[in-house]
């Protein structure tokens, strides 16, 4: 079989680096998405996630991104197989020069403290998409685990506009169910969530109803299932529940909307045969010959890399 390329949208590499003694290009246990398990997996688009605990004040939180954009330049970028990806251009060259993509994202913008200068300044450093929250509430939007339960803020409208003049898009993930519905009122364009199941096959408040699922399709957007296994089923899970979400998206018209966000080294839990980078080259192999070489293919790799030609700037 000719390798199978895979795109993941989401892992947290970035907040571990922090630690002086984990280093990205080392085979490293602790370290679930280093470079060699990376190639090891076939994953030709990694999509690195700006992390930091939500607990910390809104100047911690900015501080430990830039540190976290630091290391992204100062480890990750600078391996001669891995391309910075900022444009469309940037990912063209990464596919001449087969070189891994790697592109900025932020999971949780509570360190913008309300401002989309901040927003434009991270936009500058090379952070591409944008989830308005964790789990917990902050200036711009009440996360999935807030039980207040409200919407979009004032704030969080502002960021949201001035992201889609960036073209930077615009991530559900984490986000409660009424911020999304903030989200699609107030928008017309792609959206996405990097890292989210199906709620209808696991009802999980990090999982997406058919509704919200749909919307994604006709707008043209993207969906990337994840590994952590509570967001998955209850009890043991295996790969096969994997399949049921994948399945389930199919279903409702994604085939060109669906693909995989690990959340490797930020889960809970591993999820047995999914557990580390390297492991996607055993599943990718399970991917086509579950749903054949060109729908697999789109699942695994073409459809994020069309998202991406959407999505980022010129």
């Amino acid at each position: 079989m000719d390798q199978l390329f895979v795109a993941d949208a989401h892992v947290d590499v970035l907040m571990k680096l922090l630690n002086p003694k984990i280093h990205f290009g080392v085979d490293d246990p602790r370290l679930a998405a280093n470079l060699p398990s990376l190639a090891a997996g076939g994953v030709a688009t990694q999509v690195f996630a700006l992390f930091v605990m939500p607990d910390a004040d809104a100047s911690a939180q900015l501080h430990d991104v830039l540190l976290e954009i630091d290391a992204f330049y100062n480890q990750v970028a600078s391996v001669p197989t891995v391309r910075p990806v900022q444009t469309r251009d940037d990912l063209r060259m990464a596919r001449q020069h087969g070189q891994m993509a790697a592109i900025l994202s932020l999971e949780g913008a509570g360190c913008l403290r309300g401002s989309v200068e901040i927003l434009r300044i991270l936009y500058h450093l090379g952070v591409r998409g944008v989830g308005l929250t964790w789990n917990d509430a902050n200036e711009l939007a009440d996360g999935c685990g807030e039980l207040r339960g409200s919407g979009l803020t004032r704030a969080g409208r502002a960021v949201i506009r001035e992201m889609q003049h960036l073209s930077m898009w615009i991530d559900l993930a984490h986000l409660h169910d009424r911020g999304v519905r903030d989200v699609l009122r107030l928008t017309d364009g792609p959206v996405m969530a990097s890292h989210a199941n199906a709620r209808a096959i696991h009802d999980h408040r990090r999982n997406l109803t058919d509704d919200v699922i749909r919307e994604l399709i006709r707008r043209d957007g993207w969906i990337g299932l994840t590994f952590e296994p509570s967001f998955v089923a209850d009890g043991s899970v295996t790969i096969d529940d994997i399949f049921a979400h994948l399945d389930h998206v199919i279903e409702l018209g994604g085939v060109r909307n669906v693909g995989f966000g690990s959340d490797f080294d930020g889960t809970t839990n591993e999820l047995p045969g999914l557990a580390k980078s390297s492991d996607y080259a055993a599943f990718a192999e399970r991917v086509v010959q579950r749903y054949g070489s060109d729908l697999g293919r789109a699942i695994l790799f073409d459809n994020f890399e069309s998202f991406l030609n959407r999505q980022l700037p010129l």
